[in-house]
């Protein structure tokens, strides 16, 4: 396992969550929900490797490679190959109801909100609240304010009210709009066109970088994404004047 040493403490938690996804995944198996169990695997394989969890990313490829391809006969040996595999990392129940009260416990970086109501230096737009959980934690660690949101829609209704942010790191596939679409709705808005919009995503093909250009995103992540990549991003993009420390994020 390559895991780094500030998620440890998440990693309970994360496979907690990912049960709960076994369960929707079998429920969108029995209706046909061949888009939602193709996000779950992206957002699978996009967050496992984070977690030195790579073969609950393997399995991720998989469940969403089959459900692109409508294979219910795929998707269903690739939940029980999840069983097994979350089998093998079994929580108490009292472990995991803790944890789900409580993921984040201990961080500076709270989901959704910011100290105050002054400009925050990053807004981030996840619907996966690990994937939150990681990059909000590598951030503030480094000095930064941030806010997080879980859909496209939100960002619009958040980004409609000053102060802005002074960077968006904004996930690709998110339900509702997706990400290239709320990205071409920032860059065409004159009040938000200014602002940084980096891209964060599981998909790594030449394809996908054009078409987060031609959105007018500055810039690309991919997932799972490393701190010391994240930090040089953000460091390079991000206006002198938006940082609220700036001197401990740069040290």
């Amino acid at each position: 396992m390559n895991l780094a040493p500030e998620l440890a403490d998440l990693v309970p938690c994360y496979l907690a969550n990912r049960r709960n996804d076994m369960e929707t995944l079998a429920a969108a198996l029995g209706r046909g929900d061949f888009e939602l169990m193709s996000r779950l695997g992206h957002n699978m394989h996009g967050s496992g490797t984070s977690f030195g969890l790579d073969g609950l990313s393997a399995i991720g490829v998989a469940i969403e490679r089959a459900a692109n391809a409508g294979d219910r006969v795929e998707i269903a040996r690739q939940l029980r190959r999840m069983t097994a595999y979350l089998s093998r990392h079994e929580l108490s129940d009292r472990a995991t109801a803790r944890l789900q009260l409580a993921p984040y416990e201990g961080d500076a970086f709270a989901a959704g909100a910011a100290a105050d109501d002054r400009a925050v230096d990053v807004l981030l737009v996840d619907d996966q609240e690990m994937n939150i959980a990681i990059l909000g934690r590598y951030l503030t660690r480094a000095g930064y304010s941030v806010k997080s949101l879980n859909s496209g829609e939100a960002a619009l209704e958040a980004l409609a009210e000053p102060p802005p942010p002074g960077l968006i790191l904004l996930d690709v596939m998110l339900g509702g709009a997706d990400g290239m679409e709320i990205c071409r709705r920032i860059k065409s808005n004159p009040a938000t066109s200014g602002i940084p919009v980096v891209f964060v995503s599981s998909a790594t093909t030449g394809c996908d970088h054009i078409r987060g250009r031609a959105a007018g995103a500055a810039d690309f992540l991919s997932k799972p994404v490393r701190r010391e990549m994240l930090i040089e991003r953000v460091r390079s993009l991000l206006p002198p004047r938006a940082s609220a420390a700036d001197g401990a994020a740069r040290q």
